[in-house]
This record gives structure tokens, C-alpha cells and sequence, in this order.
């Protein structure tokens, strides 16, 4: 039997490939998925939320196609100079941003060598990318927090009426860390785990069983 519901399952790393691939090499396919998928009634901001496009590009390439069909979808000439920088500095800084560091333009105008263009021109390479965003902290958990914790209710939950429990433990205070806005590879927010500090605060507690009543003392 068939399962009801079938979902992909990819790495950070493969998503962004992907995304970076729709906006790439693949980006007329894209506007044709924007087309299809404005005539099955989704809205253009949700459109762009999806394939990671502001609004605004979403709504152009609808009217275009609207006015022009299929022809009017792949890109159409460019005039002016040439773009600065190969395509391989564009693979370049992709693959920088795959690394979670506080990028900035300066910082990745570095990392490539100090490549002979000015930090506009890079910031709008970076752009067709990468995204300017803070990263998301993440809270330091114990992975067998859920295990510990069974195991002492069953503890407490055994003992006869009357029991007096005492109980010892401390908890740690954690400081986030400093957190900045970065260039992340689009589609994807990294990961910040906390504490950038931490120290212990040690307590004690007491109570009977069953619960009526319980004192706590911090130290």
C-alpha cells in the first residue's frame, strides 16, 4: 500500500542548490512554475515566498507573460558593458556562503582575493545569491532531557504516601550570543547555538508525597 504522503527530505546545502539553480541556469523554467502557478490561484506573494523572489519580480513576469506568451519569458538581450566578474566568481561566493560566518561585502571581498571590482558591483553579485538577515539562536538542549526526566517520575510516582523527597540539582543560565546581520545564502536562515556564555546557579528543593507543598532554595 502506498503511503498517504510523500515528502523530500534534503540537506541545508542541497536546498540551496537548488534554489540557487531556479535562479541560475534554470531561472526561465522558474518563471514558467510562476505563470502555472498564478493560474492555479496562488498569489504573488506567495508565489515569491515559495521560489524566494520578492513580489514585485513576480508580478512582472505574470504581466509579461500576459502581454508577450512564452516569448517573453527567457531573458532578452543585454545592452551596455559587459557584467564585471566571471561566472566563476558567482561559484566562488556561493561557496563561501556555505560556511556560516558573519559575512560581510568586505569580509567576502577578501575571502575571493581581492578581486579587481568595486564593493557595489560585488554587493550586487552577492545579491543574486545570498540575503542580508540576522542568523536564529538556537537554544543547547540535553538530548536525553525527555529519558531523565521519565525516569524520575517513576521514582517519585513508586514511593509510598507520606514520602518526603529531597532533591538537588542547578540549572544553567545561558547568555546569548552576539548576534549581527550577515549575507546567508538564500533559503537558508544558519543556525546560532547558545550560550555565547553560561554559569551554573545550584537549588535545592524538598516535598512530600504525594505533592502538597514544596520549597525551593537557590544558592
Amino acid at each position: 500500500m502506498r503511503p498517504a504522503h510523500v515528502y523530500a527530505r534534503i540537506p541545508a546545502e542541497q536546498y540551496t542548490e537548488l534554489i540557487t539553480a531556479l535562479h541560475g541556469p534554470w531561472r526561465t523554467a522558474t518563471r514558467m512554475v510562476i505563470v502555472v502557478l498564478s493560474a492555479a490561484g496562488m498569489t504573488a506573494s506567495e508565489i515569491a515566498e515559495l521560489l524566494h523572489y520578492d513580489p514585485v519580480t513576480v508580478r512582472r513576469w505574470i504581466t509579461r507573460h500576459h502581454h508577450e506568451g512564452l516569448a517573453g519569458l527567457p531573458d532578452r538581450p543585454r545592452t551596455g558593458r559587459p557584467r564585471k566578474g566571471s561566472q566563476r566568481l558567482g561559484e566562488r561566493i556561493g561557496r563561501l556562503l556555505q560556511t556560516p560566518k558573519p559575512w560581510t561585502t568586505a569580509r567576502l571581498w577578501r575571502a575571493l582575493g581581492r578581486p579587481q571590482i568595486s564593493l557595489d558591483t560585488l554587493r550586487r553579485r552577492i545579491r543574486q545569491q545570498a540575503r542580508w538577515s540576522r542568523p536564529r539562536l538556537i537554544a543547547k538542549s540535553d538530548p536525553d532531557h525527555d529519558q531523565i526526566c521519565a525516569g524520575i517520575r517513576d521514582q517519585i510516582t513508586a514511593l509510598p504516601a507520606g514520602s518526603v523527597v529531597l532533591a538537588e540539582d542547578e540549572t544553567h543560565l545561558d547568555l546569548l550570543a552576539r548576534v549581527r546581520s550577515c549575507w546567508m545564502p538564500q533559503g537558508i536562515r544558519h543556525r546560532i547555538m547558545t550560550p555565547g556564555k553560561t554559569f551554573a546557579a545550584p537549588f535545592t528543593a524538598r516535598s512530600t508525597w504525594p505533592p502538597a507543598r514544596s520549597t525551593t532554595t537557590s544558592q
